[in-house]
């Protein structure tokens, strides 16, 4: 059994990007990532098996495709912003707050000029400020 972190806010492009790119990343995302031993996470590859990050329905954005079991979301934003954001000539910044109910973790996952960081919060904060997402 896993969990789902829940991702309530959608980072924003500097500008819609092309449908091209767009049509990229959600291939990205129907792939699975794994190594030769079908591992994912190994010597630069992808953080692990699929992307959640997918791009808003007016590609000014990225967002969580509402999907369970995303994990490594962090490293994934990071991972997307170097290998595709950037050398397409986009920046993404933004703020998401979000939380993981069955481990009562909580954050606000943040980006700023492409610089991906994080900062833990209490998940009962998080919550009461943002909301909640009903993922059933």
């Amino acid at each position: 059994m896993g969990f789902s972190t829940i991702y309530l806010r959608s980072f924003k492009f500097d500008r819609a990007i092309d449908p091209q790119h767009a049509k990229t990343l959600l291939e990205f995302r129907d792939t699975r990532h794994e190594d030769e031993a079908g591992n994912p996470g190994v010597d630069g590859k992808p953080p692990a098996y699929y992307c959640q990050w997918i791009p808003t329905k007016d590609r000014m954005g990225l967002e969580w495709d509402k999907n369970e079991k995303f994990y490594c979301g962090e490293q994934w934003l990071a991972y997307l912003i170097e290998r595709f954001i950037k050398p397409w000539g986009y920046t993404l910044n933004g703020e998401s707050p979000w939380y993981i109910d069955d481990h009562d973790d909580a954050g606000i996952l943040r980006v700023a000029d492409d610089v991906v960081s994080q900062v833990y919060r209490d998940i009962l904060t998080v919550k009461d400020q943002y909301g909640e997402y009903d993922l059933y």
